[in-house]
């Protein structure tokens, strides 16, 4: 099957990572052959369109194994065509650098950014991920799905619009004020 003919029966990639025992409310069986946990935020999980390399998005953020289990346009898992991705230590610190640079465009486009970051202090004093990024993935997803037409590595230019269009579309989801 060509890779056309592949990414059409698709509607995208959820991504996978094993649960550890720590990773499990008490009371919860756990088999860690088989257990895994999909990476989302809050508002849903992050489905990775076809043709989009995973590592364009900042979705993997701490370094480990993976899995990408390709959903089809039914919503059904294909179990049997299961990618397995090891990310390291320096690929998870471009992918949170691919998040913060959305951050901070985030931060400058709205009135709001003092209380934004101020709350995102709080949040990280206590070891927990702010919300915000969790929507800022979810954005970048839904960007890149609406702006993606050719394959390949994008160039500075289209970055540069994704992070500012991940940014307005964060502040509406948000309701913040933007002031440029």
């Amino acid at each position: 099957m060509r890779g056309d003919d592949a990414n059409s029966r698709l509607l995208g990639h959820e991504i996978l990572r094993r649960v550890r025992r720590a990773g499990v409310p008490a009371g919860l069986p756990l088999d860690p052959r088989r257990d895994r946990a999909v990476l989302g935020a809050r508002e849903g999980r992050y489905l990775v369109p076809p043709g989009i390399d995973v590592l364009e998005l900042g979705l993997i953020d701490a370094a480990g194994e993976y899995e990408l289990l390709p959903i089809d346009r039914r919503d059904k898992p294909l179990w049997d065509e299961v990618t397995h991705l090891l990310v390291t230590a320096a690929e998870a610190e471009r992918q949170l650098g691919i998040v913060m640079r959305s951050y901070r465009a985030l931060c400058g486009r709205i009135a709001e950014a003092d209380v934004l970051q101020s709350s995102v202090a709080e949040w990280s004093k206590r070891r927990a991920a702010h919300p915000v990024f969790g929507l800022i993935r979810l954005e970048t997803v839904e960007t890149w799905r609406s702006m993606r037409r050719e394959t390949g590595a994008p160039d500075e230019r289209e970055l540069e619009r994704l992070h500012a269009q991940v940014a307005g579309r964060v502040a509406r989801r948000i309701r913040a004020t933007l002031v440029r």
